[in-house]
């Protein structure tokens, strides 16, 4: 099953090592693993719309999920701004390598229909001794959900099959055998037809574990 929360997780191992933020890329619940140092790239609670296929059939859903992601770094202060314009040009650089990483990625692209949008947003603040600068992301992946996913059906190993014959044409009119395999079907003594509870043949097959 493709769900949203696996396509945050295939996002995190294509953008590790991929971009300037190195491997500081992490989902929600891995924040408290963080070292501390910059730049860091994390992603925030998804936002999830399902549009019904139809009617007709099984379930079937076109998901469009919404996944934010924050990327935040550090730059010395410099005099004329420059530091301001570093840390912008820094942001700049990692939101391509961002979107080429993720663009580019196979185990993601093989479970969505497309990415409908990528929306950026990048502030820098210059008061400090430190320039902080913030890029967020909201990106959008669109997959398709159906009646598999939601309705697995459960199974029981087939361990054995026994194949026993009683056959319509009968043998004994009148006699009654214990324990046969089909009680509910033998027919009662005197009897013109079968089955008359003996079995005339059988089969068994025991499976592969």
């Amino acid at each position: 099953m493709t769900d949203t929360a696996q396509l945050r997780d295939i996002m995190v191992a294509a953008l590790k090592g991929a971009t300037d933020v190195g491997d500081n890329v992490f989902p929600i619940r891995d924040w408290a693993t963080w070292s501390g140092t910059y730049p860091l790239a994390y992603f925030e609670a998804f936002e999830e719309d399902k549009e019904s296929l139809g009617r007709q059939g099984g379930q079937q859903f076109t998901v469009t999920a919404t996944l934010p992601l924050m990327v935040r770094i550090e730059r010395p202060a410099a005099a004329n701004n420059v530091g301001t314009e570093s840390t912008q040009s820094a942001l700049e650089q990692i939101k391509g390598q961002i979107e080429r990483a993720l663009i580019n990625y196979p185990p993601l692209q093989q479970l969505i229909q497309h990415m409908p949008f990528i929306r950026s947003k990048i502030e820098v603040d210059g008061e400090g001794a430190k320039n902080l600068g913030e890029l967020s992301m909201q990106i959008g992946l669109e997959f398709y959900q159906g009646p598999e996913d939601f309705y697995p059906i459960p199974t029981v190993p087939l361990e054995r099959l026994t194949v026993d014959a009683d056959l319509r044409n009968v043998f004994d009119t009148t006699g009654t055998y214990p324990d046969p395999p089909f009680p509910g079907s033998v027919t009662p003594a005197p009897r013109s037809e079968g089955p008359d509870g003996r079995a005339e043949g059988g089969l068994d097959i025991t499976f592969p574990s």
